[in-house]
Formats: structure tokens, sequence, C-alpha cells
């Protein structure tokens, strides 16, 4: 499964940023984008207590390379979330 967000009527440092986010997931991290993109993660927490919370919704299947991402793309889980919440996407399968 391939992850495209949708740009279209967003700030040009926004559409960047997803841009970059996007070119920077592999394997895994496109299900664990989508999957974080879909929580409910209250912001007003602890970072340490937001990670755990989503850590216990993704699990380490998907936290991995959620991690591996936040690390190429220079963000933090909070700065990730609220990039890409809200933001549609466009989900595109494996072609053969």
């Amino acid at each position: 499964m391939k992850l495209h967000f949708v740009t279209d009527g967003l700030s040009n440092e926004q559409a960047d940023t997803l841009l970059s986010i996007e070119s920077a997931m592999i394997g895994r991290s496109s299900i664990a984008v989508f999957n974080l993109k879909n929580l409910d993660v209250f912001t007003n927490r602890t970072p340490e207590k937001a990670k755990a919370f989503v850590s216990d919704k993704l699990g380490v299947f998907l936290m991995e390379p959620l991690e591996a991402l936040l690390a190429v793309t220079g963000l933090d889980l909070i700065g990730l979330y609220h990039v890409i919440k809200g933001v549609p996407v466009v989900l595109t399968g494996r072609h053969k």
C-alpha cells in the first residue's frame, strides 16, 4: 500500500512537509502513518504520554517504522501528527 497526501488548498510549507514525509515513507511506515492519522491523540499531554498512547495503539510492528520515519524527517511525533491529521489521503495498491 502506498499513501499519497492530497495537498490541494494547503500552504506551500505544509504541502512541502507532507511531500517530504511521503517521499521518506518506506515499507510499513505508510501503514503506520495512516493509522496514526486515524488516532485521536491528545496533544496537550506530555510527549512521553502521547508516545506511550500511540505505541500502545500501533504496537511494535508499526512503531519501529514510524520512529525510523521520524528520524529521517526530523519531526517529533506530535509535530508529525499535527501535519498529517485532517489531510485527506489516497491509498494505492501494489502493481504487479
